[in-house]
């Protein structure tokens, strides 16, 4: 038993010994591993490096600095073209600015320059003062124009210094104003503030007149001479169809008249109530007339039905097909052919039906009396075999201008006519001087008319 236990003991040493050797074979394996792949690892690493040093190398070469020095002039180029490009926008933009903000300066000094003369002139001719109370000026011999001017200024007589004392040095009234103490009424125009301050011997007499509607401009001048308003009836016909007037009023530049137009101004010359003085400048009796146009047509008020508000007739005139010259027109031949207020409505509208649509029934003409002769009152006063370039039985469409002055109720009734199928009219006079109105819609109908009205 003890013989057993002994071979045990040694097989089991043997055994261990045995296994021994294995782990150290084991262990030795292990390490040999471990120092392949390390090695392994640092020639792959050493590869990689190698290559990787290469990759940079070949960055390096004369060509490729070349081909990037290329490249990059090439970009620089781009990059100032692009910038060149840019400052020529901003330039040619800066230009435009420019040009804009010089044409914005040029517009703005016509409209301040033409604004000044417009209240200038609205000064000279005392449009819209209407108080006649009196102001007391006192003018020492001292005083320079500027002085006087700024004294009237603050007694309410004139509205503006330097249009007045403008006025007063270009005509050379200044030298006209004498020392002393003045009551000056408060409506008076630059020509009778200035007969106020001036020797009475010399002072114009006032020449009030009131000149109607239907007034051509031929009339008025023969009437103006025998009031003593004006002592040159050619200067003042010549300046009626000049140029001389439309820098001062739009409405006068804006007029397109034709060769054959007889006054460029009829139709302008306001009729209404005037204060003149004797022996004015023809041009400055023409102001007083186109000055009230413009404030009749532009600045009063008229209450035409169906508007809610007050309105002005430019602003009518500016809302319709025709234009301010050809309501001027069409004014005066209402005016010179109706026979009352209500009679201009029922003229308006043949005349508009027939420049509509007067075709559609072989009407090709206004045919109105009031035309046949212009500028001459009729056949009596007209030339032998006279044939006026304003008659509307042969030519078509409007006359080349107004016949005559009209008031605001023509104007209103050429911008608002009666609505009816009116194409003829007529009148009739009866014994007791009552002007009868004869409408029709057809020619047979306007033969039965100029019967009744005894005209045939």
């Amino acid at each position: 038993m003890s013989d057993n236990f002994y071979s045990d003991n040694n097989l089991n040493h043997d055994n261990d010994d045995i296994r021994s050797e294995e782990v150290q074979r084991y262990r030795q394996e292990r390490v040999n591993q471990f120092r392949l792949n390390i090695n392994s690892n640092e020639d792959t690493k050493a590869d990689a490096e190698s290559d990787f040093s290469d990759e940079i190398t070949s960055f390096s070469t004369e060509s490729t600095k070349a081909q990037i020095e290329r490249a990059s002039k090439k970009e620089l180029r781009r990059q100032k073209k692009e910038q060149r490009k840019i400052q020529r926008i901003k330039a040619n933009r800066n230009k435009r600015v420019y040009q804009m903000s010089g044409l914005v300066i040029i517009i703005m000094m016509c409209v301040i320059v033409s604004q000044f003369l417009v209240v200038g002139s609205n000064d000279f001719l005392a449009i819209k003062r209407e108080d006649d109370t009196e102001a007391k000026i006192v003018i020492e011999e001292t005083d320079s124009i500027d002085d006087i001017s700024a004294k009237l200024k603050a007694g309410g007589v004139i509205d503006s210094p330097v249009f007045f004392t403008l006025f007063s040095n270009i005509t050379g009234k200044s030298d006209d104003i004498d020392p002393g103490t003045y009551l000056i009424p408060k409506n008076k125009d630059y020509l009778g503030i200035i007969n106020y301050m001036r020797d009475l011997s010399v002072s114009n007499d006032t020449i009030t007149l009131q000149i109607t509607e239907g007034t051509s401009i031929p009339e008025l001048a023969e009437i103006l001479l025998d009031a003593g308003v004006i002592n040159d009836v050619d200067k003042f016909l010549e300046l009626c169809d000049s140029d001389e007037f439309d820098d001062e009023y739009d409405f006068v530049g804006a007029i397109d008249a034709p060769e054959d137009r007889v006054y460029k101004l009829e139709g302008y010359m306001f009729p209404d109530t005037y204060e003149f003085y004797a022996d004015e400048e023809p041009d400055v009796t023409i102001r007083r007339f186109l000055a009230n146009f413009q404030t009749k047509i532009y600045e009063t008020d008229v209450y035409p039905p169906g508007y809610m508000e007050p309105v002005t007739i430019g602003s009518l005139i500016d809302e319709s097909e025709y234009t301010l010259d050809e309501i001027v027109t069409m004014a005066s031949l209402v005016q010179a052919e109706a026979a009352n207020v209500d009679d201009m409505y029922n003229v308006s509208s043949v005349i508009n039906n027939r420049l509509d649509y007067g075709y559609l029934y072989s009407i090709h003409t206004l045919g109105l009396d009031c035309t046949a002769f212009y500028p001459y009152d009729d056949a009596e006063s007209a030339p032998e075999d006279y044939d006026s370039p304003y008659e509307t039985y042969d030519s078509e469409g409007l006359p080349p201008g107004a016949v005559c002055s009209a008031g605001s109720d023509a104007f209103m009734a050429a911008l608002e006519p009666n609505y009816t199928d009116y194409l003829y009219f007529c009148h009739g006079t009866d014994s007791d001087g009552v002007v009868t109105a004869y409408y029709a819609t057809n020619f047979s109908d306007h033969s039965a008319n100029l019967s009744a009205a005894g005209l045939q």
